[in-house]
């Protein structure tokens, strides 16, 4: 995962100016702009980090914090877990 999204965000870094978010491409039988693109992109990770988050916890493995300290990292610390 760590190459494919550094892959994408060093392309997209060293090759697109701010413009190009406005640029349309066909994407599923409609034309988006590339700024839609890579928000569907950033909306469908999160959605299987969720995934993920629920699977591990069923199989009773630790969450690693991918956004800051997982409910399980705040317990190693001694302290009540954010809500």
């Amino acid at each position: 995962f760590e190459e494919a999204a550094g892959s994408l965000a060093q392309e997209v870094g060293s090759k697109w100016e701010d413009g190009d978010l406005e640029v349309e491409d066909q994407m599923y039988g409609e034309r988006w702009t590339r700024g839609k693109t890579l928000t569907a992109l950033l909306n469908h990770q999160t959605h299987h980090r969720g995934q993920m988050t629920v699977l591990m916890r069923q199989a009773g493995l630790k969450v690693p914090g991918v956004y800051g300290p997982a409910k399980e990292e705040w317990e190693s610390y001694g302290m009540p877990p954010q809500e």
